[in-house]
C-alpha cells in the first residue's frame, strides 16, 4: 500500500473533501500557515481540496456556511483566527446552535511552545492571544468541542466531528488547532486521505407506542391545532405536513416561524396567532418550536393534551422550558410525519364526518382572517410604507419568482403570504443580529441562479457589517438585493419597552430612550463600497415597481441592488 507523509493541515484538507465540504469560509491569521501551505501543495500536485472563501469579518464567514446549508443540506467549514477570530464568530456560532444548523468551526489557536519545536511562538501575538481555554467562548453552543494535540489524530477528529455535528439534532462543532501539530507531519496511506468516514451521523425516530398513542389521541380529537416554528427542513417533509393538516383538518399555527412550514394558500394555514386556537384545543402538536407560545399571557386548556415533535422534543440545552410534554415523538420531522400518517391511516374512514365538519369550520374562519389581512393590506397600498405592505412585497417577489428571503425584524411572513418551504429563513430566535445578509450570500453562493433577498431593519443591516458583505458580493460575483426596512433606529426594542410597560413613562415620550438612531449612515455609500446598485422608496405605491426594477439589474447586470425602504407606519 502506497503511502505518503502529510502534516495536520493537509489531512485536515483531503479529510473536508472526502466529507463533502465544498468551501472552507475562512478569517485566517498568523496560526494558519501550515494550512495555507498544505492548500498551495494539494493545488500544485493537482488534487482537489475545499475552496477557500476568503471572509474580512468572522460573521460573514459563519453566515455564509449557515445560508449554504440551508440552501444545500450540505455541510461546510469555516476557520477563524485564535481567539480574537472566534469571539467574532461567537454571536454567529450561537445562531446556528439555536437553529439547528451543522458547521465545522476550526479556531487556530496561538502555539503552544516558545522554542525547539517547528511552528513555535515567532511574534509577541502569540503571547497575547494566549487563553486557558479558548474552546469555553462557544463551549454552551457548540455540541463538541476539542483541541488537536497530534498531527495523526486529524483526519479521525475531523471525520468525528463531522459524524456528531451531523447526527440528531444537528448543530455546530469546534476543533481548536495549535499550530505546532498543524505543522507536523506523519506518514499515511493514500486511500486513508479519501476513504469513507469513519464514523456515520446517528439518526432516530419515535418509539412505536409513543406513535399509537399520539394516533389515538389525534384520531379522537375534536379541536386539534398544530404549531410550527422551524419548518419540516426538506421538500418531503412540507409535503407530508402538508396532506397530514389536510387530512386532518388540523389548523397550522406558525408562530414567530422562522420557515415556512404550511402555503399560505392553503386553507388549513392560521397565521401567527395562538391565543384563538389554544382556547378550545383539546390537542395541541408543537413541530420543532422552541416557544410555541407564551406562556405568561397565553392559557391552554387544562384537560389538552400536548404532542411535541422534533430532533429534541423537550429542547434539553435549555435550563428553563416548561412546556407541556404528554407525548414526545423524536426525530427528524420528515420521518416522524411519515411514521405518524401510516399510523393515524387506518383510523381515518371512521373519523371521516367528524373531519369533514371540522374542516369547513377551520377553513372559514381562516379565510375571515386573511380578509381582515387583506383589509390591512388595502389600506397600505399608497402613502407611507408599513411593515405589513413591505412584507406582501418581498413576499410577491419570493411567489413570483421562488425567491429565497433571508429576513431579520423585518418581514412579517402572515402578510407576505409564502406558498413554497425555501421562501422565508427569519433571524434565529436567539437574537444574534447581522446574519441575514451573510446568509443571504451563502444561499447565493449554494444556488447562483436564484433570486436571493436579504430583508433587514437598517440597525440589524449595520450589525452584519455591510461594507465587508457588500465586498463579498462583488468579489464572488454574488447579485443579492437587500432590501432596508428602513425605521432609524431599534424598532424591535421600542415595541418591547412599550410592550412591557404599556403606560410607563418611556411609553409617554416622542420616542423610546436608545433606540433611535439621531443620524443613519448613508446606505448608498455602504453599497457603492462594494459596486452595488442603490434605490430609494417611501411611497407604497412605488415600492412594487422599484423592487421590480432591483430585480431587473440583478438579472441583466449580475450586480447587487439595494433598496432603501423609508418606513413611515
Amino acid at each position: 500500500m502506497q503511502s505518503v507523509e502529510i502534516s495536520a493541515a493537509g489531512m485536515i484538507l483531503y479529510r473536508l473533501q472526502a466529507l463533502g465540504v465544498e468551501y472552507i469560509f475562512i478569517n485566517s491569521g498568523t496560526d494558519y500557515p501550515p494550512m495555507m501551505e498544505a492548500y498551495a501543495r494539494a493545488k500544485s500536485e493537482g488534487h482537489a481540496v475545499p475552496e477557500l472563501v476568503v471572509c474580512p469579518h468572522e460573521n460573514a464567514a459563519i453566515g455564509m456556511a449557515h445560508g449554504y446549508y440551508l440552501a444545500s443540506g450540505k455541510v461546510q467549514a469555516v476557520m477563524v483566527h485564535t481567539n480574537v477570530g472566534l469571539a467574532n464568530a461567537a454571536c454567529g456560532v450561537i445562531n446556528l446552535a439555536n437553529s439547528n444548523i451543522p458547521v465545522l468551526i476550526f479556531g487556530g489557536r496561538t502555539p503552544i511552545t516558545e522554542h525547539s519545536h517547528f511552528g513555535c511562538r515567532n511574534t509577541p501575538i502569540g503571547y497575547g492571544q494566549e487563553m486557558r481555554d479558548q474552546a469555553a467562548l462557544v463551549r454552551e453552543s457548540v455540541k463538541w468541542d476539542f483541541e488537536l494535540r497530534l498531527a495523526d489524530q486529524a483526519g479521525e477528529l475531523v471525520d468525528r466531528a463531522w459524524a456528531i455535528a451531523t447526527s440528531l439534532p444537528k448543530g455546530p462543532v469546534y476543533l481548536s488547532l495549535p499550530r505546532e501539530p498543524l505543522c507536523d507531519t506523519f506518514n499515511t496511506s493514500l486511500t486513508a486521505l479519501r476513504a469513507r468516514p469513519t464514523q456515520q451521523p446517528v439518526s432516530y425516530a419515535p418509539a412505536p407506542e409513543s406513535l399509537c398513542a399520539a394516533a389515538t389521541i389525534i384520531a379522537n380529537a375534536r379541536h386539534p391545532v398544530l404549531f410550527a416554528q422551524r419548518g419540516a427542513r426538506s421538500l418531503h417533509g412540507f409535503d407530508l405536513i402538508s396532506s397530514f393538516v389536510e387530512e386532518w383538518a388540523i389548523p397550522v399555527v406558525e408562530y414567530w416561524g422562522t420557515e415556512v412550514t404550511l402555503s399560505a394558500e392553503h386553507p388549513m394555514y392560521a397565521g401567527d396567532e395562538p391565543k384563538y386556537w389554544l382556547a378550545n384545543a383539546d390537542v395541541v402538536m408543537v413541530v420543532d418550536s422552541q416557544a410555541p407560545w407564551m406562556l405568561d399571557s397565553t392559557n391552554i386548556n387544562p384537560d389538552c393534551n400536548v404532542i411535541q415533535i422534533g430532533p429534541d422534543p423537550l429542547f434539553s440545552r435549555y435550563p428553563v422550558r416548561g412546556y407541556q410534554a404528554d407525548i414526545n415523538l423524536a426525530g427528524d420531522v420528515e420521518t416522524v410525519f411519515r411514521l405518524l400518517s401510516s399510523a393515524l391511516k387506518p383510523c381515518l374512514a371512521d373519523q371521516n364526518w367528524q373531519v369533514r365538519g371540522r374542516y369547513a369550520q377551520v377553513a372559514a374562519h381562516n379565510k375571515e382572517q386573511k380578509e381582515k389581512r387583506e383589509t390591512i393590506l388595502t389600506a397600505g397600498r399608497t402613502g407611507p410604507i408599513g411593515k405589513p405592505w413591505l412584507s406582501h412585497c418581498l413576499g410577491e417577489l419570493a411567489n413570483k419568482y421562488h425567491a429565497k428571503i433571508a429576513s431579520e425584524l423585518t418581514t412579517l411572513p402572515q402578510f407576505a403570504r409564502f406558498t413554497h418551504p425555501e421562501s422565508y429563513y427569519q433571524e434565529a430566535l436567539s437574537g444574534g443580529l447581522g446574519e441575514a445578509f451573510p446568509i443571504a450570500l451563502g444561499l447565493q453562493l449554494a444556488d447562483r441562479e436564484a433570486l436571493i433577498v436579504a430583508a433587514v431593519g437598517d440597525g440589524s443591516y449595520l450589525f452584519a457589517n455591510p461594507a465587508v458583505c457588500h465586498h463579498i458580493a462583488e468579489v464572488m460575483k454574488l447579485p443579492v438585493l437587500v432590501v432596508i426596512g428602513n425605521n432609524a433606529g431599534w424598532g424591535a426594542v421600542a415595541g418591547g419597552t412599550r410592550a412591557l410597560y404599556p403606560e410607563g413613562y418611556a411609553a409617554k415620550m416622542a420616542q423610546i430612550p436608545a433606540t433611535t438612531f439621531t443620524s443613519s449612515p448613508d446606505m448608498s455609500a455602504l453599497a457603492a463600497s462594494g459596486q452595488a446598485w442603490a434605490m430609494a422608496v417611501d411611497r407604497a405605491e412605488m415600492l412594487p415597481v422599484v423592487l421590480e426594477e432591483a430585480v431587473n439589474i440583478i438579472r441583466t447586470q449580475k450586480r447587487s441592488v439595494l433598496v432603501d425602504v423609508k418606513l413611515g407606519m
